[in-house]
């Protein structure tokens, strides 16, 4: 048997016979600081939730509307596409445009037929819903085929949009993604 020296042993005695204590939880947070020039977003970030060509669909050669549609609004000067390891990248516009929906960004771009495409979504994370969340980067692989589809409104009618969801941003844009033709803003006479 091991001996303990009186002490011990007394504290220990005293310890089993106190009665039992309960720790109060803890208060609940306070309200939130405000910090001058900081802005907490919240909430999760945006996600792809469909996309023209879908994900390893095959699509027409020719002129396709690349359609991204995301489940929160987005802000249209926040986009980020790239290569990928593999697969061609296609031809595309220099701008994508963000539909009035202010979920969806459609992209102009022609395709080779019988060729593997990939195209990096977000790579660098710019792609930002309206709070300023990011998107998580996807990676968007689709083939295409022999069949050839030639001009833009057929391209829309294949991405499910209208002739409305024009893809070219008119003179007028500037980056908001949200059109007017420019007979509208015309100046009149």
């Amino acid at each position: 048997m091991i001996a303990l020296p009186a002490l011990v042993l007394s504290s220990l005695l005293a310890l089993a016979d106190a009665p039992a204590t309960t720790t109060a939880p803890p208060p609940p947070p306070g309200p939130p600081t405000h910090l001058s020039g900081v802005e907490v977003v919240a909430g999760p970030g945006p996600k792809l939730v469909s996309s023209f060509p879908a994900e390893g669909a095959t699509a027409p050669a020719g002129v396709i509307v690349l359609k991204l549609v995301f489940d929160q609004p987005m802000t249209a000067d926040a986009w980020s596409f790239g290569h990928a390891a593999t697969g061609a990248f296609p031809t595309c516009l220099a701008h994508p445009r963000l539909l009035a929906d202010q979920k969806t960004f459609v992209l102009l771009c022609t395709v080779e037929p019988r060729t593997d495409y990939a195209v990096q979504i977000n790579p660098t994370p710019v792609f930002a819903s309206a709070g300023g969340r990011s998107a998580s980067p996807y990676l968007l692989r689709f083939s295409t085929s022999d069949d050839s589809t030639r001009n833009l409104h057929d391209a829309l009618v294949q991405a499910d949009l209208t002739d409305d969801d024009d893809p070219i941003m008119g003179w007028n844009d500037g980056l908001t993604g949200v059109s007017s033709s420019a007979a509208d803003a015309a100046p009149k006479p």
